[in-house]
């Protein structure tokens, strides 16, 4: 029986070193609901042309009726694609997707493909559940992205969610700036996505700083 409700915060903020902000997230605004849930972190490829329409775009995909994570993230890529082919000035556009589809029952799809992060915090244990799709020895290249590749390989993990979990999705340019200790602990004190962004943005990144947090409550 389905007793749990989701409070989650939502901020993304451009790098004080960057033109314009190319990571994209679903939803876009703080908010409070009944499951079923979707949410979505996005980070377009920097140094590529319109990195933060590839990001819109998957973003954007979440507002579907589909429920099958790996689906989703593959209907982004074609979208992705078909606007390449369409605009032949965004050739190379591309873009991380991390996305969590929970269901009534709690239990959270995750679909993985780049470098952007799912953690969930339990029973005081955070665990990153995606694994950095980045070429070894090259931080900032990825092994795969939306946009880039017809077939992506999507790393999909579920997990089971009860009440007093934190789902914490975020971009490389937030989880850059702090160890895990010290998000875990912040996670732990119930930061939200707004100050936890704006302490990242005292550190003068070099990168756009976004970050999702999802508070599995009982109703």
């Amino acid at each position: 029986m389905n007793n749990l409700k989701i409070i989650w915060s939502v901020k993304t903020a451009c790098g004080p070193s960057r033109e314009r902000n190319e990571d994209a997230v679903f939803p876009r605004k703080s908010g409070s609901s009944d499951l079923p849930f979707k949410a979505a972190m996005c980070d377009g490829l920097g140094g590529h042309v319109n990195g933060d329409i590839a990001s819109k775009i998957a973003a954007d995909s979440m507002e579907t009726k589909e429920n099958d994570v790996s689906k989703i993230i593959n209907n982004a890529n074609v979208s992705i694609t078909n606007y390449q082919k369409d605009n032949s000035n965004a050739v190379g556009m591309g873009t991380t997707m991390t996305a969590v589809v929970i269901d009534d029952n709690g239990l959270m799809q995750v679909g993985h493909v780049g470098d952007s992060r799912c953690y969930v915090l339990s029973n005081r244990i955070m665990v990153k559940l995606t694994e950095d799709q980045n070429v070894p020895g090259y931080q900032n290249v990825l092994e795969q992205a939306l946009g880039t590749k017809d077939k992506l390989d999507i790393q999909k993990v579920d997990f089971q969610l009860n009440k007093g979990d934190v789902v914490f999705l975020c971009t490389d340019g937030l989880y850059n700036e702090f160890g895990e200790e010290y998000l875990k602990k912040k996670l732990q004190e119930g930061i939200g996505a707004d100050s936890l962004v704006g302490e990242a943005l005292l550190q003068k990144p070099k990168d756009n700083v976004s970050a999702i947090v999802i508070n599995v409550m009982s109703k």
